[in-house]
């Protein structure tokens, strides 16, 4: 008993001891924060003795006040961040857009924007060619939007490179380098762009819904032939007329072309974008800044949030649309093998008028001097050279007798001009559509990267084309 009851007081001495510990800590840690308040420059500011002298619930209010505006910050940066974490800056001052321009057109209610579509494999890459090449000029005073179709084999300058397609620049400089090559060869003032490709533009189609087509029986055949090449679970369209496509149907039809020509192609491009605004003008007024956002997440753009948003009204209104597609009647263009390749030549003074004309109602007063210069490298289909007119005749010799004659050429419209016109060496009988490569079936068509100065080294299709057109002519 009396072990246990020493055992027990001497347990109650050492927590007594612990306990006192304790309290000298507890105090000596008072003591050191009392002298750092004392000597705390806030709390000794003018500031910080106003705000000690609250009351503690008025501290909390502040405190709670001060919390809420940091999280709106915080959500305010971040939604900012999203809508513009796709945008991408070019540099304005390397766009090859010419004084008079400028001085001209600088002021105007009219707002030109370059739309691309880029052929790649990569779903989620924005480089390569530019198959689809479309000026879109908004005018937001008189609700009107014009798109401009380039065709994608158009044989113009491009600043640092040989002459070629106009398909090449986008892969050779990106968007600056093609908007560059367009203000340059057609007298435009472009400052801003879009970019997508067709496994996005697919998914931007989805979003809205799908969009409806006209399509031909011809084209409903071709689509689901090209479909079922490349996605097995492809839903194939069962008939003609007016349809409802979904996304991947209405890329599979935007790049059509076999069946008839690239203007053709170019045609239901623009039908494609005229469809997409339709079903725009059917999502609520309330989820405008929701689309833009889910639009802006799918596309590579120059553009940003507020202006796009800026255009959001005119949905809402009757939107007048217009096409036009380069070269058309007016170029006199020719279409050929040329350098190589098949290309689209035609005068490119004249294209520049008929582009301006038709976005702003007039011509031009002078045509900027790059303009001038591109016609002067070759681009232009109106001059001919000793070796022109030596090939034509030489084709006029060799033909005589046979209907045609190997020496016609082919004009935007994908009908045969007369023989008298003066056609570039190697020119083909047939039209762009049997002479050059749909995306869909891998064309292996590169530009050339040798400094950009060298000739552009001889591709797969274009052996193809020459070997075509060689058996054409033999068989003419």
């Amino acid at each position: 008993m009396r072990k246990d009851r020493k055992r027990t007081e001497e347990q109650e001495i050492e927590l007594n001891r612990k306990l006192d510990e304790k309290v000298e800590k507890k105090l000596a840690k008072e003591k050191r924060k009392a002298e750092k308040r004392a000597n705390s420059k806030f709390r000794n500011s003018k500031f910080g003795k106003k705000w000690f002298a609250l009351k503690k619930w008025k501290r909390i209010v502040v405190y709670v006040l001060i919390a809420l505006i940091l999280l709106a910050l915080i959500a305010f940066a971040t939604v900012y961040g999203i809508y513009n974490s796709f945008r991408t800056d070019i540099n304005e001052d390397n766009l090859g857009i010419s004084s008079e321009i400028q001085d001209k057109y600088g002021d105007s209610d009219i707002f030109n924007v370059a739309l691309f579509g880029v052929d790649t494999r990569d779903e989620d890459s924005f480089s390569g060619r530019s198959d689809t090449i479309i000026i879109a000029s908004v005018d937001k005073k008189n609700n009107v939007v014009k798109l401009t179709s380039i065709l994608r084999d158009s044989y113009v300058a491009i600043e640092g490179h040989k002459n070629q397609k106009i398909t090449h620049a986008y892969a050779f400089g990106g968007a600056e380098l093609a908007i560059k090559t367009i203000n340059q060869n057609f007298g435009m003032n472009i400052t801003d762009y879009a970019t997508i490709n067709f496994y996005k533009l697919a998914d931007a189609i989805d979003i809205l819904g799908g969009i409806d087509i006209e399509v031909t029986e011809a084209e409903r055949k071709h689509l689901n032939d090209i479909g079922d090449d490349e996605n097995p679970d492809f839903n194939y369209l069962d008939e003609a007329g007016t349809v409802h496509l979904n996304g991947e149907q209405a890329v599979v039809y935007a790049r059509l072309r076999k069946i008839d020509s690239d203007v053709a192609r170019s045609n239901r491009q623009r039908k494609v974008i005229e469809a997409l605004i339709v079903q725009a003008k059917k999502v609520s007024p309330a989820k405008y800044a929701e689309m833009v956002r889910t639009m802006m997440s799918l596309c590579e753009t120059s553009l940003s949030f507020s202006e796009i948003m800026s255009f959001a009204p005119m949905i809402t209104k009757d939107i007048t649309i217009q096409t036009l597609t380069i070269p058309g009647d007016e170029e006199n263009a020719i279409g050929g093998m040329y350098d190589g390749a098949w290309v689209w030549r035609y005068d490119l003074s004249e294209a520049t008028q008929h582009i301006h004309e038709f976005i702003y109602g007039e011509p031009l007063d002078t045509v900027p001097d790059s303009v001038i210069s591109a016609n002067d490298s070759g681009s232009s289909g109106s001059k001919s050279d000793s070796d022109d007119d030596d090939n034509n005749n030489n084709n006029k010799n060799s033909d005589k007798g046979n209907q045609g004659g190997s020496n016609a050429t082919t004009n935007p419209a994908g009908t045969t001009a007369p023989a008298t016109t003066v056609a570039p060496p190697t020119t083909t009988t047939t039209k762009p559509a049997e002479t050059t490569t749909d995306p869909a079936t891998g064309d292996k068509e590169e530009p050339n990267t040798n400094n950009g100065n060298d000739e552009e080294p001889a591709t797969a299709d274009q052996e193809e084309n020459t070997a075509e057109a060689a058996n054409e002519n033999a068989a003419a």
